[in-house]
């Protein structure tokens, strides 16, 4: 375990956004047989600069960046990200949310400057080891969390766990436990998993989104291909199934607390991955994750596909404020929502489940 360094040098921006996990990043992934190369001559150059400080959850470090202040009262807004992912990508959304709130973005172990951990990753593990390092950072709650693609499981296992410190949930084109049922086989990552229990390696990491900053990403790009954010994403990925069931069978009641589901307006889906049909899937699953809160919302983002925080973190970043007001600023936004042509949708028998369905 490395231990803790003074604050690095990491080049200050304050456009666009990345992200190296979900659908399009597992579908681009090389499974080669072999581990490929070795490690950078400068790998640990990366390693040594970085904003934020590492906090020890119990035998490794946490990479964990907070900045903005929380008014009395006021939840501290996390961001979780999918598998392949780490706090850089979420920059533009933190920039934007530290203006008026307090938020924190980290790194799951063996990604960006977190260490790697041992044995099988979960997203229950992970929710585990979140809410060590938010009590070890000094970063009380309550919490709003955000979670994209499969950081959605992640944020539900903390809010089925510690609900009582959960004020609030932005869902980020979040994963769901349903889309092992009934997407199909060609984009669900049991297909990974069988190649990487033959033997398979992770040959190559996808590459940080065109909308990444130029003046981050060859920093992404060194951190996404250090050999533990690669044993990183291969431990998610074996792990993905078996996190969406252990979920599914926690069957935790509905929230109470204000939950906006962020759902990509633009397809991702292709004719061999299923196309229209799959898509069509896609949106279905991502409305019913409305009953996760007994007060919930569903936003559409035009134009954005599965890296709605990269493409749109504008929209995200409104959502997460809109959260964190909760009581009547959600409700009224909410009903506006509702309002909004197109975006009616009837969901019964869940009365009590806000039916708003809007596209920005």
């Amino acid at each position: 375990m490395r231990g803790d360094v003074t604050r690095g040098t990491v080049p200050e921006v304050t456009g666009g956004d990345g992200d190296h996990g979900g659908w399009r990043g597992l579908l681009a992934v090389l499974l080669v047989a072999g581990l490929s190369g070795g490690a950078a001559a400068d790998e640990v150059s990366p390693l040594e600069r970085y904003p934020g400080r590492l906090v020890v959850v119990g035998d490794h470090a946490l990479h964990i960046d907070c900045s903005g202040r929380a008014a009395p009262g006021q939840p501290v807004v996390v961001l979780e990200s999918g598998i392949g992912g780490f706090s850089l990508e979420w920059h533009a959304v933190k920039a934007a949310v530290a203006r008026h709130h307090r938020v924190c973005a980290y790194d799951r172990a063996g990604y960006g400057w977190s260490d790697p951990a041992p044995g099988p990753r979960s997203a229950a593990r992970s929710a585990g080891e979140l809410a060590a390092l938010l009590e070890a950072a000094g970063e009380a709650p309550p919490y709003v969390l955000a979670g994209h693609s499969y950081g959605g499981l992640v944020v539900r296992e903390f809010a089925a766990r510690y609900a009582a410190q959960v004020a609030g949930l932005v869902l980020v084109d979040a994963a769901t436990p349903a889309q092992f049922e009934r997407l199909p086989a060609a984009v669900l990552p049991r297909t990974w998993a069988a190649a990487l229990a033959s033997g398979a390696r992770v040959h190559s990491m996808p590459r940080p989104a065109d909308s990444f900053p130029p003046a981050l990403s060859t920093l992404g790009l060194q951190l996404m291909m250090l050999p533990k954010a690669r044993a990183a994403y291969a431990a998610e990925i074996r792990g993905f199934e078996d996190s969406a069931r252990h979920l599914a069978g926690l069957a935790p009641a509905a929230l109470t607390v204000p939950l906006i589901v962020v759902t990509r307006g633009r397809g991702e889906f292709d004719e061999g991955a299923g196309g229209d049909a799959a898509e069509r899937t896609w949106r279905e699953l991502q409305g019913a994750l409305r009953s996760v809160s007994l007060q919930a919302t569903q936003w559409i983002a035009d134009g954005a596909g599965h890296r709605v925080h990269a493409e749109r973190p504008e929209l995200v970043a409104r959502a997460l404020e809109l959260v964190s007001a909760g009581g009547p600023t959600f409700a009224a936004a909410d009903a506006r929502a509702a309002a909004r042509p197109g975006g009616a949708g009837v969901r019964p028998p869940l009365a009590l489940v806000s039916a708003a369905r809007a596209r920005f």
